[in-house]
């Protein structure tokens, strides 16, 4: 969502009698903060995860291609297979073979992310068994997550579990059974872990809190049910996420709460960003956010646990400090959005592809930065023809990946060398709306004459993000 979509959805709203500015226009600051690039929710939520730049944790983008070890002749067991890591799944899987990528040659979550997240180092520490190094650093900030896809193999990583308390069979997202054959099985009987398996069993019970919400079926979108049910997980989320104040406040604890929605990205991408269903879900959200900030400005309403609209219009958030509990809210987005029409989609053409090994395009947003795996030796021969391409030439940037490195579009830090063979020989950044994409994408998209919404490269719409601070007075 981002500082495009606020100002097309809810910026500035007018009433018969008057015009006046959205909470969101009121308080966001719209040029301070923009997303990562790639501007995807991979490379977004992994830097969050990690406070790292996508070029030093392992998840810049989509479906990245890898392979672990190396072949030698006549020993085909030698080495894992290539892969395209899919993150963002029920589990961390090769999204080309669909098996996880724990069968592929990858030996724990580490060795898919690179990065470590900060949340298990917060309670995580090898000596923090020891009583007395407890006491010194003791942990006084409960992490609360809320979200959709809990129990999720790359939530469980992203909050700081190493597996080590889900049993063999669990209920996973939407009710799915759950298989330990992921990285949890691996870490448990894993002889480094141990200090930190102790660790993490004697805090979760009072440092680690999750709470799930529901997500919108795919076939509601662009529907009146679609935003209505939408924002109504939205809401029950910021329920949740008062309760658990709630009961820290009354217990005198302190906390970080975690709450994110796949929404109004899940009906962008299928709608373009202009559609008044998408309006409808972000003013639903701003409403909400409203709703929580005036809660948190009054102790007593938060404590008495009445979070609906009715009583919360009774109450006049208090500006005395010894009603009001010491709560901010940050809001923010993982990236913005355009709208991409069917005309704007476009394949790639066969003399490129036959210089090509893997190509990672996509209509959501790959196909905006475009990571190109060229044949051993034919990386000239791609260059050359890319240029000759006028279609090509005029619509997207194509730069080596050390180019793009060495400009910093990845982070001013220097990329970790687990990360840079995901990224292949070349990536082809759009500088406009056109975007790659794969042929039954545009054949499906064009026959239909359906719009779709799209992020990943650099246009101020997909890079400029909200950043909305919510903080008490003084």
């Amino acid at each position: 969502m981002g500082n495009s979509v606020i100002e097309n959805s809810v910026d500035h709203m007018s009433t018969n009698d008057t015009d006046q500015d959205s909470f969101f226009a009121k308080h966001n600051q719209p040029c301070r903060l923009r997303a990562v690039f790639p501007s995807t929710t991979p490379a977004a939520l992994t830097t969050l995860a990690t406070a790292t730049w996508p070029g030093r944790h392992g998840m810049p983008g989509w479906n990245l291609r890898d392979k672990k070890g190396c072949d030698l002749p006549g020993q085909n067991c030698v080495a894992g297979p290539v892969v395209q890591l899919r993150v963002l799944a029920e589990h961390i899987i090769d999204d080309s073979s669909g098996k996880l990528a724990s069968e592929t040659g990858f030996q724990s979550w580490d060795d898919v992310f690179v990065e470590v997240p900060w949340a298990r180092k917060i309670y995580v520490d090898k000596n923090a068994c020891r009583p007395e190094i407890q006491e010194k650093n003791k942990i006084k900030r409960k992490m609360i997550y809320i979200n959709a896809y809990s129990g999720d193999d790359y939530q469980n990583w992203s909050q700081g579990d190493n597996g080590t308390e889900r049993s063999d069979k669990s209920e996973g997202n939407n009710g799915r059974k759950r298989s330990a054959s992921d990285f949890s099985e691996w870490q448990i009987g894993n002889e480094n872990f141990q200090s930190e398996t102790q660790t993490h069993q004697q805090h979760h019970s009072t440092l680690f809190e999750t709470a799930k919400i529901e997500e919108t079926a795919y076939d509601t979108l662009g529907t009146p049910k679609g935003s209505a049910d939408a924002i109504k997980f939205f809401r029950d989320g910021v329920d949740s996420a008062l309760s658990s104040i709630a009961n820290a406040e009354k217990n005198g604890d302190f906390t970080f709460t975690y709450l994110y929605t796949a929404h109004p990205d899940k009906h962008m991408h299928s709608l373009g960003v202009e559609h008044d269903e998408v309006k409808n879900v972000v003013q639903g959200i701003e409403s909400e956010i409203e709703r929580f900030w005036r809660i948190l400005g009054d102790r007593e309403l938060l404590l008495m646990g009445k979070y609906d609209s009715n009583s919360v219009d009774l109450y006049i958030p208090s500006t005395e400090e010894s009603k009001r509990i010491d709560a901010s809210i940050i809001v923010t987005a993982d990236h913005g959005h355009i709208t991409i029409p069917p005309e704007d989609m476009m394949t790639l053409p066969d003399d490129i592809l036959a210089c090509l090994e893997y190509a990672n395009v996509g209509v959501w947003g790959t196909g905006r930065h475009a990571y190109l795996h060229c044949r051993a030796g034919l990386q000239s021969m791609l260059q050359r023809r890319w240029q000759t391409n006028s279609e090509l030439r005029e619509h997207f940037l194509l730069l080596t990946v050390n180019e793009a490195i060495e400009c910093g579009l990845f982070g001013p830090d220097c990329m970790r060398w687990q990360v840079r063979p995901r990224l292949g020989d070349f990536i082809a950044i759009s500088t406009g709306r056109k975007t790659l994409a794969k042929p039954f994408e545009v054949d499906r998209c064009q026959h239909y004459c359906k719009c779709q919404g799209a992020h990943g490269s650099l246009l101020p719409e997909e890079m400029s993000i909200p950043f909305i601070l919510l903080a008490p007075p003084n």
